[in-house]
């Protein structure tokens, strides 16, 4: 049963209202022993008058009730009950006030206020909800089954992904163990894993939206703590709920992905204090990119931020990947800015001549074991590339995504927007068949092949897929239209991670462009 509004009192203390099926009261006020006054489940509205097709024009016809109504008679009394809860012990809530819960993210200027996903849900009732924020530690004996079968999916499934470019696997090892020491954390965890488990089993994610609901009341909490206090699991909870919002099922609020954004800004020695906070700062560095990359717009990150951390003096293979990561967000920091802002170009050619110098030391053993060129012919469209290192794999990956920004933005234009300059470009390509849309496809078409190539670095499907929503109308050959479709499929069904619609997507763009090409010919 889902209430609307959810109940009375859940709605003055602004808590996240769950009525178990089946049930009559809510979780919040069984556990209290108190009364449960439910709004009703059915409202009615007054309807005064109808429109009805008459003559092919549509005609009003108001209702009202005649002098000479005839009522139907009663056994008993009628009593007219109105839509109140009835509730008197607490004052109700003004009508036209939000009830969801709302975040306030630091900021140097002024706060974006942030609506939390509907508050009220429905949840089976064999599964353990306790909207009762913990005080403190967890004891892991006392974890139910659920959700401690929740915490391992984490752990196996996801934290991987996370830990692609970090030597100490910070999100495998020393997340979980916070999440015990950490009630809000513990909360971000068990949304993210349960969202996740529902994407693979096809299930309803209302569990994960419950979970959810209780992480957001302790981050408020910690939000209105005085700036100095916070710390890293705040920032942390944080970036693992914008992993959460990644996986909504239809758009991307992004609003964990801003507070991420001016956390980070705010605690600006956590990319380069090493430990757990830097791991972090590099994930979420990672998690802007995505969102730039998909959405078209420009980031918000202090890169200077991550200039003292230590990626830029070790020699390891994190630490090189690392660096092509910084590389590729200060790019498209630049070519993604506001229209009318004025590029550098000498740090454009700057940061063009690093990538390069980057690709050219890259380590020996970043080389390819194997390599076998594609095959449209034998409808093999992607490269083979047998990598040794997982984290050589992501960073040869944003390689090309550095290298496909750079080439589409020689001269990046000030004085059109994103969508113009897009409009502009794809027109351009297909009338003149100039270089760039060949050249692009082959970055795409190569970052694809190193996924499925190296099908245990589940980080590496995540990039691919972003570069193919943004980049996949540059395949123009059939054969690698329909291996960019499978090549989605495959990450949706076994990774969790919601492809379908960027496959839709393309092929619209396909369409139109086949279209525009038969003009063109």
């Amino acid at each position: 049963m889902r209430v609307t509004k959810g109940c009375a009192r859940c709605r003055h203390r602004h808590v996240r209202c769950v009525v178990p099926v089946g049930a009559s009261s809510c979780s919040y006020c069984a556990r209290l022993g108190q009364p449960c006054h439910l709004e009703p489940r059915f409202k009615f509205r007054p309807v005064r008058h109808i429109y009805q097709q008459c003559d092919s024009a549509p005609t009003r016809y108001d209702l009202v009730w005649d002098a000479q109504q005839v009522w139907v008679g009663v056994s008993r009394p009628v009593t007219f009950v109105p839509e109140t809860d009835g509730f008197t012990h607490e004052p109700p809530e003004p009508e036209e006030k939000d009830q969801e819960p709302e975040l306030s993210y630091p900021s140097p200027d002024e706060p974006i206020q942030l609506i939390a996903p509907n508050a009220a849900v429905s949840v089976p009732s064999d599964i353990f909800l306790d909207s009762t924020p913990s005080p403190g530690p967890v004891d892991a004996s006392t974890l139910s089954l659920r959700e401690a079968f929740l915490i391992r999916s984490y752990i196996q499934k996801i934290a991987a992904v996370a830990d692609i470019c970090d030597p100490q696997s910070h999100f495998s090892t020393e997340v979980p163990r916070r999440a015990l020491e950490e009630p809000m954390l513990l909360k971000a965890l068990l949304a993210l894993a349960s969202r996740h488990d529902a994407i693979l089993t096809n299930n309803s994610d209302c569990e994960a939206s419950a979970f959810h609901g209780e992480c957001l009341e302790l981050l408020i909490v910690a939000l209105n703590q005085p700036q100095e206090n916070y710390d890293e699991n705040l920032l942390i909870t944080v970036v693992v709920l914008r992993f959460y919002e990644e996986l909504e099922r239809s758009t991307d609020g992004k609003y964990h992905l801003l507070g991420s954004n001016r956390l980070l800004n705010l605690m600006s020695r956590s990319a380069s204090s090493g430990g757990l906070a830097e791991a972090v700062s590099w994930q979420f560095l990672r998690q802007a990119i995505y969102s730039s990359i998909v959405q078209c717009e420009p980031m918000q990150l202090d890169m200077q931020n991550y200039e003292r951390s230590s990626v830029f003096h070790r020699d390891d293979d994190a630490a090189y990947a690392n660096v092509i990561i910084f590389l590729c967000a200060c790019i498209i920091q630049q070519c993604c800015t506001a229209p009318g802002y004025a590029i550098d170009r000498k740090s454009w050619q700057r940061l063009a001549h690093s990538v390069e110098e980057w690709h050219r030391n890259k380590p020996r053993i970043w080389h390819p074991l194997r390599y076998e060129a594609p095959d449209l012919s034998a409808d093999r469209p992607f490269p083979e590339l047998w990598i040794m290192s997982p984290p050589a794999v992501v960073g040869l990956q944003y390689y090309h995504a550095s290298s496909i920004f750079l080439t589409l933005s020689d001269a990046p234009p000030q004085q059109l927007t994103d969508y113009e300059i897009s409009r502009a470009r794809l027109i351009a390509e297909v009338c003149f068949q100039r270089h760039p849309p060949r050249k692009i496809a082959s970055h795409v078409v190569t970052a694809i092949g190193l996924s499925l190539s190296n099908e245990s670095v589940q980080s590496s499907y995540f990039i691919a897929s972003h570069l193919l929503h943004r980049f996949g109308y540059c395949l123009r050959q059939p054969a690698e239209q329909r291996g960019a479709l499978k090549f989605l499929s495959r990450v949706e069904k076994n990774l969790g991670w919601r492809t379908s619609w960027i496959g839709q997507e393309l092929e619209r763009q396909w369409s139109e462009l086949a279209v525009v090409g038969s003009k063109v010919d």
